[in-house]
């Protein structure tokens, strides 16, 4: 299975677009981590599933009905997305860690920071009091509105396999 990610569009759906476009096959399910989470109405990408959170910047747009947060299961994993504010991602995950290994999720999708974040935590480790049964992927696509780290507009990737998770990020140009 292969999940293209965004965060932070906030209004802008360009880069999304290309991001979209530049993939190699059509992904099987989009998600949209928040600030913006209603651009993915304006996507060509309709016949695609899509997931979307509601980020602190969406209060006042069409995605106001959304949830903060969501969990779900895909192809054996438990997946938890956010936008993250309510996490205080900005100055670490110590508190997103506790509310993934609460719900047992393994594979964890928060943006708000606007910077790419990759993180594997292997099984055996002990989060928040819980020793791990598999491993844990933390993942932040970066921002595919603000190209704030002058580095090109970023989205995710993951791809879900009877062998494991693979996690990407990728850069498109504003």
């Amino acid at each position: 299975m292969e999940i293209l990610v965004f965060s932070d569009s906030h209004g802008k759906t360009e880069g999304m677009r290309r991001a979209l476009r530049a993939q190699i096959k059509r992904p099987d399910l989009i998600l949209h981590l928040g600030d913006g989470a209603g651009d993915l109405e304006y996507l060509s990408a309709r016949a695609v599933p899509s997931v979307s959170v509601r980020g602190n910047c969406d209060w006042f747009t069409v995605a106001t009905h959304l949830a903060e947060e969501r969990c779900f299961e895909e192809m054996g994993h438990r997946i938890l997305m956010t936008h993250g504010h309510r996490y205080g991602v900005k100055s670490g995950v110590r508190e997103l860690l506790s509310r993934a290994v609460e719900l047992g999720a393994d594979i964890v999708l928060f943006g708000h920071t606007h910077v790419s974040y990759e993180e594997t935590i292997p099984a055996g480790t002990v989060v928040c009091g819980v020793e791990l049964e598999r491993p844990m992927y933390l993942f932040n696509p970066g921002s595919i509105g603000r190209n704030e780290m002058r580095n090109g507009l970023s989205f995710g990737t993951i791809a879900l396999t009877e062998k494991g998770v693979l996690l990407s990020h990728g850069i498109v140009e504003p």
